[in-house]
């Protein structure tokens, strides 16, 4: 192309597009190689409700908003052009004859919904198989689409109620059909949907959850999907999804709702209201495999509730949760138009309604896996997640915070500061081509990037970038220690001690939350109101402790000090 310093290059058959770029990228010859498109192949599809889906195409279109029940609430609202995942300009690069296999754990999904019947993931051994026998001696008999752990059947279809749409509405957000003149289009069109149902909107459990995720392994799922969280650390559930990434498969959870910051712990629950908590689990566990998900909506800003904002002041609306070292990327989790039970919906819509959610934002970008999984078989599932975080769009207003829980106790003015690991939201499009080195190295935050502690230590803690410096010493056993921590007036810094074999910051197993229950990674914590702590113990066993230094939405300059007493 004369006079732009721009060659257009024909791809030779064999050769993807999206791996030409790459080689093209690793070129020191090269400045930057992108596709060549056509405007026309990025079309819409016809799906009648295409329109009302922002999060996968925002031209600042109104769009509906949810609880229009809320007195004041107004129906529709108009965001940013181009705060999307760009999902139109995916598929015109995607190919569309590979399928890969997305595993909802959930609360199951109607597969009866026209928008989700010819989405579903197929054992063909039971499909082809007998009826009533177990004809792939899986230890599941007739599971054609997945399994219902909660009632023990292959019927994954939950009550045909809203309540229990959950799970559909995951799935329709993955991966609803497209261009099939029915209600809307999933983020992978082409991806299949393992239904694994594990519960009610009232009641999950960690067992059914286990049970699921096995079976996602052991039936080859590319991605699962975990649209939950609960305060408690598991053993077993972490050691679950970590089989999960031998397997090769990536997990994506949602991060909370709870708005709070996930790399500091609380846990709340007022008489009457459901318990507001951080850390999240299964987001916050250090595993490679693991993306969590945070909520953005229409404007590229941290989720907050649409209806509340010229209802409530906007810092009391807020709803996502975040963490610079344990959330990843935010989403699109914000008025989700999506398939829900058929004829639940409003009559506009019987089959689709709009939800707020990292529930939401978490399927965004199961999907957008499975899009990348698509262009690249042979990526494992830390390569999918490095793509996915190295192709961020990063808007500026990604990095103010205006709406987030009052618990915090830290005012109600916008914060400008880092909130996600890569401080953007994700682009489908960009996924495809993106680089896929480490994008998540070790901090010092946590236990496995724990730095050698010498006495005295000066140290620094800036939140939210910087909310834990975490450190390693060894004790001896019987030997009675104290450490003092002495931060900057007008800061609140907490002082934790963490057990040898501690494998997470904030390891609060169910136990710890129970008024004289068993907390066996913590030895010791001080959680004053202001940044001088100091806790005695005796050590239980010889052995690498972990020294933590927690900044309560504050930072500053600190000194640590440990001795024997």
């Amino acid at each position: 192309m004369a006079g732009t310093n721009v060659d257009v290059v024909r791809v030779g058959s064999g050769t993807s597009v999206a791996a030409a770029i790459r080689r093209y990228q690793r070129s020191p010859l090269v400045r930057f190689a992108e596709p060549d498109r056509i405007a026309s192949v990025a079309a819409n599809p016809n799906d009648p409700l295409f329109d009302q889906q922002w999060a996968l195409n925002n031209t600042g279109q109104p769009h509906e908003l949810t609880d229009q029940g809320v007195p004041g609430a107004k129906t529709k609202r108009q965001g940013t052009s181009d705060a999307d995942v760009d999902a139109p300009e995916a598929w015109a690069l995607t190919p569309t004859g590979r399928h890969p296999v997305i595993a909802v754990i959930d609360t199951g999904v109607d597969i009866n919904h026209p928008d989700l019947q010819n989405q579903l993931w197929v054992n063909s051994a039971e499909k082809n198989g007998t009826a009533g026998v177990d004809d792939d001696h899986n230890g599941f008999v007739d599971d054609v689409n997945g399994w219902d752990f909660k009632r023990n059947s292959p019927n994954v279809t939950p009550a045909n109620t809203l309540d229990d749409s959950h799970g559909t509405h995951v799935a329709g957000i993955i991966a609803a059909e497209r261009d099939n003149n029915e209600g809307i289009s999933g983020v992978c069109p082409q991806c299949r949907i393992m239904a694994l149902r594990i519960g009610t909107a009232a009641s999950i459990t960690l067992g059914n959850e286990l049970k699921a995720i096995d079976y996602a392994i052991n039936k080859h799922a590319n991605v699962i999907n975990l649209s939950l969280g609960d305060p408690a650390w598991s053993k077993a559930e972490r050691a679950a999804i970590k089989r999960a990434g031998k397997a090769g498969i990536l997990v994506v959870v949602a991060a909370g709702n709870s708005s709070m910051d996930n790399d500091i712990q609380f846990y709340e629950q007022p008489k009457g209201q459901p318990p507001s908590w951080a850390p999240s689990y299964p987001a916050s566990y250090t595993l490679k495999n693991i993306v969590a998900v945070a909520a953005s909506n229409d404007r590229d800003q941290y989720g907050y509730f649409s209806q509340c904002q010229g209802i409530f002041q906007v810092w009391q609306c807020g709803f996502t949760s975040w963490g610079h070292d344990s959330v990843d990327v935010a989403a699109p989790g914000v008025d989700i138009m999506s398939t829900v039970a058929v004829g639940k919906g409003p009559t506009a819509h019987p089959d689709d309604v709009v939800w707020d959610g990292t529930s939401m934002a978490a399927p965004m970008v199961a999907g957008i896996a499975g899009l990348v999984r698509s262009e690249h078989p042979f990526y494992n599932a830390v390569q999918i997640k490095d793509a996915i975080m190295h192709s961020v769009n990063h808007p500026a207003s990604l990095k103010l915070f205006d709406a987030w829980g009052p618990e915090a106790g830290v005012g109600k003015k916008p914060l400008t500061g880092h909130f996600t690991r890569t401080q953007g939201r994700v682009n489908a499009f960009r996924a495809l081509t993106a680089s896929k080195t480490n994008a998540t190295p070790l901090t010092d935050g946590n236990i496995d990037g724990a730095k050698l502690f010498a006495s005295p230590k000066i140290g620094h803690l800036s939140w939210p970038a910087d909310a834990n410096d975490v450190y390693r010493r060894k004790l001896r056993k019987g030997i009675r220690y104290q450490v003092i921590l002495n931060g900057p007036s007008g800061s609140d810094m907490d002082l934790w001690v963490w057990r040898p074999g501690t494998t997470e910051i904030f390891q609060f197993t169910s136990g710890c939350f129970v008024r004289g229950g068993p907390c066996p990674a913590l030895e010791a914590v001080s959680g004053g109101r202001t940044a001088d702590e100091k806790v005695t113990f005796k050590a239980p066993k010889t052995g690498v402790f972990y020294i933590q230094v927690n900044g309560w939405y504050s930072g500053g300059r600190y000194k640590l000090t440990l001795k024997k007493v």
